[in-house]
Parts: C-alpha cells; structure tokens; sequence
C-alpha cells in the first residue's frame, strides 16, 4: 500500500513530468498557432499529445495519496480547500493583471469576473472533485478491489463512448461514471493492486500500452494538422487518453520497483541516477512547486506571447528548437519566483508547494 505520509519517489517523479506535460501544452499551442509555415505546424502538433498527459497524471496521483485513507470529513475539506485556493485567489489576480496588460483585455467588471472563472479550469474542476472524494473514499474502503474494478469497468465504457461521440445519451443514466474522477480511482488502483503477472511482465505490457495508444494520438493529431490545418487532439476524457496515461503511470510504476531491485543493472543505474544524483534536487523541487508552477506559468507565458507578437517572433520559429527552449524558460522562470517566495516565511503559504 502506498503510504501518503512519506514521499515516493516515483509519484515525485511522475508529478514533476506532469506538470512539465501541462506547460508542454500550452506552448506547443502557440507555436502551432503563431506558425507562418505549415511544415512548423505539423512539426509542433504531436508535442500536444504528450501535453494532454499532465492532467490525467496530476489526478492519478492524488488518488493514490488521498484514497483508502483515514480522515474526518471536514478536515479533509478544509485542508485540501486551503491548500488548493489561498495559491490560486493570489497568483489568479496577478494573472489577471497580466492578461489584461499583455492582451489588452477591457478592465471592466463583468470582463474581470469572466476572466477569473474562465482561467484555470483544472482548479475549478478539482475543487469540484474533491467534494465527491470522501464520498468514492467511503465505498472504496468498503468494497475493496472488486468495488475500484467495478467503477473503473464503468468509467471506461462511458469514455469509450465519449470518444466515439455516443455519450451523453438518454435512455442509460451514466453521469455519475462519466467525469474526471476515474483518473482518481484509477491512480490508486494501479499503484496498489497485485497483479497475477510479474512486475517484469507488467512493465513491458504497460511500456506497450503507451506506444500503441501515443502512435494513435499522434496519427490523429497529425492527420488533423495536416488535412485542416487545426490542431485537434483527444481529450482527457477520452478512452485513448486513458490507456495512453495509465500506460505511462504504469510503466513508471514498474520501472521504479524492478530497478530499486535489482541492484547493479543498467535499469538499477538508470534509476539512480535519478533518484541519487543532481537530477533528484530538481526533480524534488519541480514536484514540490509544481501546483504553484501551474499557477504562475501564465505569467512569463503571457510576456513571451506578447513579446513575440511585438518584437522578435519567438513562435513562429522551428519548434523543433524553440518549443523546448521555450518549455524550459518558461519553467525555469516559474520555479525561480515560487523559490524566492520559499525563503520567505509569510510568502510561503501562496507558493503552493506540497
């Protein structure tokens, strides 16, 4: 069982690509949107199927950590509701501000109010979520597997049917299976069940996975950008995002625990080199800061968009080069200011470490 009390290595791993995923996502879109050559579209827009992952993982995550628990409902409430929106009511106005500067958004009222509810839909949702945890907390550890495996069954019927366009319909109520809460249940079934099947074998069933379901997310994106020229991708809620995340987690999963095994091996020597060598400070300190990352990235993401479109045209460059470039400047800056804010005690509590 995981234990959410001591940090683990491969869910700091995971959180800390995840949030770089999320910032993929959203500068791969300027780039495919400030492209003046069609070759630079096709070129940057598999870089969102990779950027869609962020999410799932994020809430894949916290179900492990926060499921099968122990916890009186309004402390759990309070302290995930703390955690979550003192960070986002400080760094959601800066980013007003910062929009309404660098994008010449009328400063009127009713337009704040707009911009406010519309930034940051992953907050509102996991506000939304969080309700309903205590709720999928209590039949979990009631049910055990059986019950994770009967919800998940059901999730995944209503994401397949989501992606082939035939949800929601009306004579089937599934409503209730059809939202983002599964990446939660899902999170914590993968890192605790026990498999008939070795760790070896799962490692390579779940490396399989991604490839098979991220070479058909890219085959689609691809054909989108190419035939109309858009940038059309699947969604979180779709069963091929699904597979291609819990594929990832997985594989990760796995990864960790053979390789901290096998003591010597080429995977062994892979694994600490993360885990025990320069790479572990800044994998740590991405993971901590990540939720404010998220939470700032708009910022110097702003500039760089504005500054584009009014002095040098960073976006319309090869994004073979300059999306991760960007990707990192980008990152680089975010985390620069959360650290500054972590040296400072009453800062600390806006910088949304965890």
């Amino acid at each position: 069982m995981v234990n959410g009390k001591k940090r683990i290595f491969y869910l700091d791993f995971i959180r800390a690509i995840a949030i770089v995923f999320v910032i993929l996502a959203h500068v791969t879109r300027q780039f495919f949107l400030n492209a003046t050559v069609s070759s630079y579209k096709i070129l940057c827009a598999p870089f969102i199927d990779f950027g869609v992952l962020g999410v799932p993982l994020f809430l894949m995550i916290s179900g492990t950590l926060l499921l099968n628990r122990d916890y009186e409902l309004g402390s759990f409430l309070k302290k995930r509701y703390i955690r979550v929106l003192i960070p986002f009511l400080f760094w959601g106005v800066v980013v007003l501000f910062s929009k309404i500067y660098f994008e010449g958004n009328a400063a009127t009222v009713s337009r704040i109010i707009q911009m406010y509810l519309n930034n940051y839909w992953f907050v509102w949702m996991i506000l939304g979520v969080y309700l309903f945890i205590p709720v999928i907390n209590s039949f979990i550890k009631e049910y055990g597997m059986k019950g994770i495996e009967y919800f998940l069954a059901i999730w995944a019927f209503t994401m397949f049917l989501n992606t082939i366009g035939q949800y929601p319909f009306h004579f089937f109520e599934l409503s209730y299976f059809a939202g983002y809460l599964g990446y939660f249940v899902l999170g914590y079934y993968l890192s605790n069940k026990k498999f008939s099947l070795s760790d070896s074998h799962l490692l390579i069933i779940s490396l399989i996975i991604f490839l098979v379901f991220t070479y058909i997310t890219i085959d689609y994106t691809l054909s989108m950008a190419i035939i109309k020229s858009k940038l059309i991708y699947y969604k979180y809620l779709t069963i091929i995002v699904v597979f291609q995340s819990a594929g990832f987690y997985a594989f990760i999963r796995y990864f960790a625990v053979i390789a901290s095994e096998k003591v010597g091996s080429v995977m062994n020597k892979i694994y600490l080199f993360f885990k025990d060598s320069f790479m572990f400070k800044i994998i740590f300190s991405i993971s901590t800061f990540s939720y404010g990352i998220y939470l700032i990235h708009y910022n110097p993401l702003l500039f760089f968009k504005w500054f584009s479109q009014n002095y040098i045209p960073i976006f319309t460059w090869n994004p073979l080069i300059w999306l991760p470039i960007m990707l990192i400047v980008i990152i680089g800056i975010s985390w620069f200011i959360l650290w500054i804010f972590d040296k400072v005690p009453g800062l600390r509590m806006i910088n949304g470490a965890h």
